[in-house]
């Protein structure tokens, strides 16, 4: 798994959209890629894992952005959480309309995933395609429609250096794969000093997570989860990918090195009131082709 690259002072790599399918390219922006990252040197999945979840968006005129999200479970209320880049707008980072959502859950297999759209998407207002002087904030909450019960996972507490961690994505496979893996990918590696991600300009309130002998996310892991376990062995979450190093002399994401993942346990507070209820709208101010770099579409 991967992702592509943004830049913010720094040149990095978010986990990015990858075309599934485009119509007429837009001017600025030639074709969506996926989503985030793939796990690339994972295997697949080694169990159910019924909070996994795959992600699509469409952009109108664009093409389809790919990624990967968790359903979470806090306080009696579940959601889905990913990466704020997988369902935001290019120019005002303010969330797509919730329509142009698809969620797929219910299986570790492609073939066999369940359809659900969102009626309701909460960006955090700290978002703005990595052009404001704060925290990077790339997190998003979807809500669940009425009736529909998924199957959620709680929040783990704050991980330090060397925590080991699970990685699940339904990313590219190989950097020059056009097509989702079959089955969902898992990789397992640690986090690692946020030194490691300073190419990828790790902001507070994230995790720096190491690559493990050639595996890390790719191109549609975007917003795929980092799992801790508890000590009783139950898996918890800890974060979400965003963004990786890109290549210094082409911009291109590389799939390869540590990778920067959302600390959303650092955000808490914010996902347990997105869950309950709507929130206000933030005005984003978002510079010109920011959503270019960050997604490093050509």
């Amino acid at each position: 798994m991967r992702l592509h690259s943004w830049r913010a002072g720094l040149i990095s790599t978010a986990l990015a959209l990858t075309a599934v399918s485009t119509t007429a390219p837009a001017p600025a922006l030639a074709a969506v890629s996926d989503g985030g990252a793939n796990i690339i040197g994972g295997s697949d999945a080694s169990q159910p894992y019924p909070f996994a979840a795959r992600l699509l968006t469409v952009y109108p005129g664009l093409g389809t952005g790919r990624c990967t999200a968790t359903v979470v479970t806090d306080h009696g209320r579940t959601g889905i959480v990913t990466a704020a880049h997988c369902v935001t707008d290019f120019a005002t980072a303010d969330a797509v309309a919730a329509g142009d959502v698809t969620v797929q859950v219910g299986s570790t297999r492609l073939d066999q995933l369940t359809n659900i759209t969102p009626p309701r998407i909460e960006v955090h207002p700290g978002w703005s395609w990595g052009t404001g002087g704060g925290p990077i904030a790339d997190l998003a909450v979807l809500v669940l429609p009425q009736g529909v019960h998924v199957r959620g996972i709680p929040l783990g507490g704050r991980a330090g250096v060397a925590r080991g961690v699970r990685l699940l994505g339904w990313g590219k496979t190989t950097v020059d794969a056009t097509q989702p893996p079959p089955v969902l990918q898992q990789l397992d590696t640690w986090t690692t000093d946020p030194s490691n991600c300073a190419a990828a300009g790790i902001t507070a309130g994230e995790l720096c997570i190491d690559a493990r002998e050639g595996g890390s996310p790719c191109l549609g892991d975007s917003g795929g989860p980092a799992l801790g376990r508890t000590a009783h062995t139950r898996w918890v979450l800890l974060g979400g990918a965003s963004r990786g190093p890109a290549d210094p002399a082409t911009g291109e994401e590389t799939c390869a090195g540590p990778t920067v993942y959302t600390d959303f346990t650092a955000y808490r507070g914010w996902i347990r009131t997105a869950l309950a209820h709507r929130q206000p709208h933030h005005r984003r101010h978002v510079a010109t082709g920011a959503a270019d770099r960050f997604l490093n579409l050509r």
